[in-house]
């Protein structure tokens, strides 16, 4: 449980709100990690940048992304 509340839509300004939509259309959700990030949306802003740049740019092709995403979960011994 978080110690913050969550950032829900209705109550978020208008650049969070379309944070939320552009999360919503890619993944069908919008994490609670997103909705805690919302109470300084400057950095929900940068953050989603930096991680699209991530996820969507760089040298390795989609499998080997995820299968490095797996890896890292293994090693930190998460569940993925």
């Amino acid at each position: 449980m978080a110690r913050l509340p969550y950032v829900e839509r209705e109550h978020a300004p208008e650049p969070v709100q379309r944070a939320y939509d552009a999360l919503q259309k890619a993944t069908g959700r919008v994490l609670n990690f997103y909705r805690l990030m919302a109470h300084l949306p400057e950095s929900l802003e940068r953050f989603l940048e930096w991680y699209r740049t991530t996820r969507e740019g760089g040298p390795l092709d989609l499998g080997l992304r995820q299968l490095a995403y797996v890896c890292v979960a293994q090693v930190n011994r998460c569940t993925y």
